[in-house]
């Protein structure tokens, strides 16, 4: 019986403990590093890009963050120009947010919009010449990472997303074995 008068004292408190818990929104920016599964791709060029975080009752979160990134190379006797815009949404959970360094996982999804100019002869049925294709693809995501307060409203942080993306149009079916390695700072209002 006192089990059960503490559960339901619990669950009283909890929605008070909640609103008095303070709700926080940080914009920030990012620097990222995708990483392909294939030789082709020039792999030394970084993302740029933003993001905007919300935590909640300090141990819950989300985030919004674009990126863009331009990606050129040879492919039988033509050229591909890549631009790849990745937008993603996730759900972050801090485990350790009582402490001013944290760290969290996260999930989430995204929408990966490709613009591909081609050059040249790339070896592809109905595709010579010049042209571009676009193409834009959902892709789910996972990922650690930590997070570093300065005082209470600056964070640096970084994290490794795990990127499940496959390309299928009627030209192209290509799976990639995608990481993005990222790194940013975040102010909180």
């Amino acid at each position: 019986m006192r089990w059960i008068l503490a559960v339901v004292l619990m669950l009283t408190l909890l929605p008070a403990y909640a609103r008095a818990q303070t709700v926080q929104f940080g914009v920030g920016a990012t620097v990222s590093s995708f990483g392909y599964d294939q030789n082709e791709l020039d792999t030394s060029r970084i993302f740029w890009g933003g993001q905007a975080r919300l935590r909640v009752m300090k141990y819950l979160g989300g985030e919004v963050s674009v990126q863009t990134r331009e990606d050129n190379f040879d492919f039988q006797l033509g050229e591909i120009k890549l631009n790849t815009t990745p937008l993603q949404l996730s759900g972050i959970v801090y485990p350790l947010a009582m402490f001013p360094v944290t760290p969290y996982f996260l999930a989430g999804g995204g929408w990966y919009f490709l613009k591909a100019t081609i050059r040249g002869d790339v070896d592809l049925p109905f595709v010579f010449g010049e042209g571009t294709i676009q193409v834009t693809e959902t892709a789910p995501h996972i990922g650690v990472g930590v997070e570093a307060f300065v005082g209470n409203h600056f964070s640096f942080g970084a994290d490794i997303r795990k990127v499940f993306l496959n390309f299928e149009t009627s030209l192209i079916n290509y799976k990639l074995n995608a990481y993005f390695v990222n790194v940013g700072a975040t102010f909180y209002f």
